[in-house]
């Protein structure tokens, strides 16, 4: 059970670096394009979710409003993912083609 602990921590320790590695000039196993997009999405939607409770609570908007709003919000995140899609056919190599 101990080397399970061990592995896993090791596990979350290398995705940490990575992360951090992202984030500098240094070559990383993610795309710092797709963490920066998901870091603004996240954050997006954690603030359209905060304004419509406050806006709800105090009775400024009422649901089908708040129903439009998060109706944007998915053909926003449709767009990303698309965009997503596209670096993705970017990135990958053809004809045999090495990227580097």
């Amino acid at each position: 059970m101990k080397n399970y602990f061990i592995k896993l921590w090791m596990r979350f320790n290398w995705h940490l670096k990575e992360l951090n590695k992202t984030l500098s000039n240094q070559p990383s196993h993610y795309s710092s394009k797709r963490f920066e997009r998901m870091i603004i999405f996240v954050n997006a939607c954690v603030m359209l979710d905060l304004i419509v409770w406050k806006l709800m609570q105090e009775d400024k908007i009422d649901y089908i409003a708040a129903i439009a709003l998060y109706t944007a919000q998915m053909v926003y995140a449709g767009y990303q993912t698309k965009q997503i899609f596209k670096d993705k056919q970017n990135d990958t190599p053809v004809d045999g083609e090495q990227k580097v």
